[in-house]
C-alpha cells in the first residue's frame, strides 16, 4: 500500500476510533456494535456491512446493515444471515482478516487474483439477490491484540450514488 494511501486510511479510521469513543455512553454491547456499523457504514458512504463475532474457530454474522435490501424489505437484515457462519482461515475474505488480523481493501471481488489464498463467497450474493463489488474488511481487536471479530463494510459509493472503490 503506498505511503499517502496508509496515512489517509490510519487517518481514517484514527476518525473511526474517535467515533467509537464517542459512542463510549452505550451501555448494551448490541446497541454500541450496531451504532459502531452503522457509523462506519456513514464515515465512508456505504451501502452495506457486517460484524462477525468470533465463536471458537469460526466467525458468527451478528450485525447486518443493507440498506439497498433494506428498501425492498426492512426486515431483511435482521435474519438473512443470522443462522450463516465463516470458518477462521484463509479461503474466505473475512476468515482470512481474522487469521492473519490484517485489514484488506477489495475493489472489486469478482475479480480478485487467482494469487490470493482467499476466495469472495458469491452464495451471500445469490442468496439475497444483491451485488457485492467494493470491500473493506478489518479485524477487531482488543487491547491485548486478540481478534474478537471482523467488521466488513461493502459497496462504498460516490456523490452520485455509484459504486467505487474504498480509498
Amino acid at each position: 500500500m503506498p505511503d499517502g494511501m496508509l496515512r489517509n486510511y490510519r487517518k481514517r479510521l484514527a476518525d473511526l476510533l474517535k467515533i467509537t469513543e464517542d459512542l463510549n455512553h452505550v451501555k448494551d454491547i448490541d446497541a454500541l456494535l450496531d451504532k459502531i456499523l452503522y457509523e462506519a457504514r456513514h464515515f465512508t458512504n456505504a451501502d452495506a456491512g457486517s460484524i462477525y463475532l468470533r465463536e471458537g474457530s469460526s466467525l458468527q454474522f451478528s450485525y447486518v446493515q443493507n440498506d439497498t435490501l433494506a428498501k425492498r424489505d426492512p426486515s431483511s437484515n435482521k435474519h438473512l444471515y443470522s443462522t450463516q457462519m465463516v470458518e477462521i482461515n484463509d479461503k474466505s475474505i473475512s476468515g482470512y482478516v481474522a487469521l492473519t488480523g490484517q485489514p484488506l481493501l477489495i475493489a472489486d471481488v469478482y475479480s480478485l487474483d487467482d494469487s490470493v489464498p482467499y476466495k469472495f463467497n458469491r452464495s451471500f450474493d445469490m442468496m439475497s439477490d444483491y451485488r457485492t463489488k467494493s470491500i473493506l474488511t478489518v479485524p477487531l481487536v482488543t487491547s491485548r491484540q486478540a481478534v474478537i471479530g471482523v467488521m466488513q463494510i461493502i459497496n462504498s459509493k460516490n456523490k452520485n450514488g455509484t459504486i467505487k472503490a474504498f480509498s
